[in-house]
């Protein structure tokens, strides 16, 4: 924390402000670089920090009710216009937008129905309202849909001046830090409701300021008026405002079909396919429907069954559109290409890979494929700590297909413009990180906001040990249409606790080819269904990989029916310490052949070897790597015969100082010694001479044996890429055209082993300018 620039204080007193993180930001950003503490020690502090954090507010939730003095209502009213000043002036700027989110306090849900509900009114964009008594404070709306990286433009479409509100059971939170301004933290979009004058609730209120708001826009009174409304909100990219005027109109005037697939056409916008089909559906079962809004509704449908991933329907529907409308024909047919493709990947696991690489290369990552599920079985494991995981149903082979998923919700740095950073206070884990996934908890509220069915998809997922444990069974299928009537109209409430629970033990950072480095200052993060019961090993025998918003999970291991598929949530490249402390929160303790031999050592012997570790990039001679890989060694009990990526990056190093000297033989007796430390077997080491050609053990001319995979889940592609570097180095230094193509041949295999494609893929792969065929540095 002091290298921070922080103190345990700063972090509560942070924890207690709206945006105190803000401030805290850049005091870390500014810090110079120094020696960096203890490792163990920080987590510590951190940890400590975190917990006094959760007592405080559990203080607070445990205080007595106390009278609302409320504060002069121009005075906050000028506040508040000064604070829309200053983010609109930001926003010029172009420059990051830093926000905070806490997860973990226990949310305030309300199951009431708002019969009796006190409302409220906003009168700035910043959630200013002012109640029937003209008491005015700040409201903090999280997870609301359609709010991620808003400006100020949109939030006035969402929330015009004006907009009559009917907050649930609303919480009054107080300053810990001494602040004289409370605020009303409502984290469940449920919990709000949106009036029109024609509520009862809202006609039979008496505004003591007034029925109107002054400067607040006129709303429509007509259905065009809500229909041009509508259309200027979604021509200008903000489809959840525009599904809320339609949805306005639509109460008005219910029989306007014109509202109706309007706003079919914004749900598809906003992915919510189950209710575009419901509102096409609605349309289409009308006797006397124009014959132009019949070509859109039945254009529409086809669209959504698309979306719900009901390819057959969706191809026949198609079919049928083109049928009646001709003029249609070339769309249509577009789309029917589209649904033979997703068939053929849902039902073969058959896939354009290198497509699909070059399109998660892109700034639009999320990739229109298929899911696809091969011979898995969720099943009941009561010994886990989800009580679930995943079985193969048949024999398996290294490198088969398990499964294709795509993201149910994901958030990419790049989806803000500009960029936020987000600092995110995790209490459940116990854990403090700045990124993108703060984004995910409303990410996953929009998708149940229109999509209601889907909700026990994310709510069946394990949420951590202090929440009802999941069910022993886990139904992927979502119902067959399970779309709303009225967007932001909720009929059962959206589980916060729940989805930051879900999200806390099941978010991914999807990366991708080739792995980004853990020191990236912002990380993706998504929340997959399937992968999520795939329970831990840190020498997995399957793993996984993403195409942008797509993970894909191959064995890379033979796995005999009826046993376990494992991942790893942490790589089992990291020291043991280390690792054990990043997955405290999943479990007290991993039970995987790794971490047994790792702890068979005892700790003293792995927290050496963590600092030796620490040390190798330190190694500038080859004597120095050598007795560096003797001081490592002694931290055994007993010599391993595979997987140990300490003695993987000491022998990498040391091959590395040897090239760099010329020893060309050396290089190579070292590199294959990197090779062999992680489980590759080599069946030829020769440099020069014949080459060893042993029938019974190389296959397709290779110099590695392909019937002992090695520890792909680990570091996969590190062994390509020394693979690739042998293979260069016998070309460049020997003139050895043969023994380079055996070695690059060799790096295919391991490639395509670890993450499929074929040839094409790992040509496409290796011609990144980050990968030049050097010794990786690890």
């Amino acid at each position: 924390m002091e290298q921070l620039n922080l103190t345990p204080a700063d972090i509560d007193k942070a924890l207690s402000q709206p945006n105190g993180f803000e401030g805290l930001l850049g005091r870390m950003l500014s810090v110079p670089s120094g020696p960096k503490s203890n490792a163990t020690d920080s987590v510590d502090t951190m940890f400590a920090t975190l917990n006094r954090a959760k007592e405080a507010h559990s203080r607070e939730k445990g205080m007595p009710p106390f009278p609302y003095n409320p504060p002069p209502r121009m005075s906050l009213i000028a506040a508040f216009a000064r604070d829309r000043a200053s983010y609109t002036d930001a926003e010029k700027s172009g420059g990051f937008t830093t926000r905070s989110s806490t997860v973990g306090l226990e949310p305030h849900v309300s199951r009431s129905q708002p019969t009796n509900l006190r409302q409220k009114r906003t009168v700035a964009v910043q959630f200013g309202v002012e109640d029937s008594a003209g008491d005015v404070v700040m409201i903090s709306l999280y997870n609301y849909p359609g709010t991620i990286g808003a400006k100020i433009d949109l939030l006035d479409s969402l929330f015009p001046l004006g907009t009559v509100l009917a907050i649930k059971e609303p919480t009054l939170k107080t300053s810990a830090a001494g602040g004289s301004v409370p605020h009303v933290r409502v984290d469940c979009p449920s919990d709000v409701v949106r009036l029109t004058s024609e509520d009862p609730l809202s006609s039979r209120t008496a505004w003591r300021t007034g029925e109107r708001v002054p400067l607040a826009p006129e709303p429509p009174r007509t259905e065009d008026g809500w229909k041009a409304l509508g259309n200027k909100y979604f021509q200008s990219g903000w489809f959840t405002s525009a599904a809320v005027a339609y949805s306005t109109g639509l109460k008005r005037t219910p029989s306007s079909q014109v509202l109706r697939l309007n706003r079919a056409m914004a749900y598809l916008k906003l992915g919510h396919s189950g209710a575009a089909l419901s509102d096409c559906n609605q349309a289409l079962g009308q006797k006397e429907l124009p014959s132009s809004l019949r070509m859109k509704a039945l254009h529409r449908k086809a669209q959504a069954l698309y979306g719900l991933g009901r390819w057959e329907e969706a191809e026949m529907a198609f079919e049928a559109t083109a049928s009646e409308f001709p003029s249609e024909a070339v769309s249509c047919n577009q789309w029917i290409e589209r649904c033979r493709k997703r068939r053929q990947e849902n039902e073969t696991g058959s896939y354009n890979w290198l497509e699909m690489y070059t399109a998660s290369l892109s700034k639009a990552r999320r990739l229109d494929v298929a899911d696809y599920k091969g011979d898995i079985e969720v099943v009941s494991l009561p010994t886990r700590g989800g009580g679930r995981g995943v079985i193969v149903t048949k024999d398996v082979i290294a490198g088969q297909l398990l499964l294709v998923s795509k993201a149910f919700v994901s958030a990419f740095p790049d989806d803000c413009d500009p960029p936020e950073i987000v600092l995110i206070q995790n209490l459940i884990t116990m854990t403090g990180q700045y990124g993108c996934g703060s984004a995910l908890g409303t990410k996953v509220a929009e998708r149940i906001a229109g999509d209601p069915g889907c909700a026990r998809l994310v709510y069946d997922l394990y949420a951590g040990p202090s929440l009802s444990p999941p069910p022993a069974t886990y139904v992927s299928e979502r119902p067959p249409e399970s779309g709303v009537e009225n967007f932001l109209e909720f009929e059962t409430p959206v589980d916060t606790s729940r989805i930051e629970g879900v999200l806390s033990f099941n978010a991914f950072r999807p990366a991708g080819l080739p792995l980004p480095s853990e020191e990236e200052s912002d990380h993706p993060s998504a929340l997959f269904l399937l992968p999520s019961l795939f329970n831990h090993s840190c020498n997995p025998n399957a793993a996984w990989v993403c195409f942008g918003d797509v993970m894909v999970i191959r064995a890379v291991r033979d796995i005999p029916k009826g046993s376990e598929a494992f991942v790893a949530y942490r790589s089992g490249a990291e020291p043991f310490i280390k690792r054990e402390e990043k997955l405290r929160h999943y479990f007290n303790k991993c039970a995987c052949d790794l971490c047994a031999l790792d702890r068979a050592d005892g700790e003293a012997a792995c927290k050496k070897r963590m600092t030796l570790e620490g040390k190798i990039p330190s190694w500038d001679t080859v004597a120095k790597a050598r007795q560096g890989i003797q001081n490592l060694e002694q931290t055994y009990k007993k010599k391993r015969l595979y997987h140990d990526s300490t003695m993987t990056s000491a022998y990498l190093h040391l091959a590395r100082m040897q090239k760099k000297g010329g020893d060309v033989t050396g290089f190579f007796n070292s590199a294959m010694a990197a090779l062999q430390q992680a489980g590759v077997a080599i069946s030829d080491k020769t440099v020069k001479g014949p080459i060893r050609a042993d029938p019974l053990l190389v296959t397709d001319d290779l110099p590695i044996r392909k019937d002992v995979p090695p520890m792909m889940g680990v570091m996969g592609m590190i062994y390509v890429e020394i693979c690739i570097a042998i293979s260069n180095a016998f070309q460049d230094h020997y003139g050895d055209i043969v023994r380079g193509n055996r070695w690059a041949n060799a790096a295919a295999w391991l490639h395509d082993l670890r993450y499929g494609g074929g040839i094409d893929l790992f040509h496409a792969h290796l011609l990144d300018p980050k990968l030049k065929g050097q010794l990786p540095r690890h």
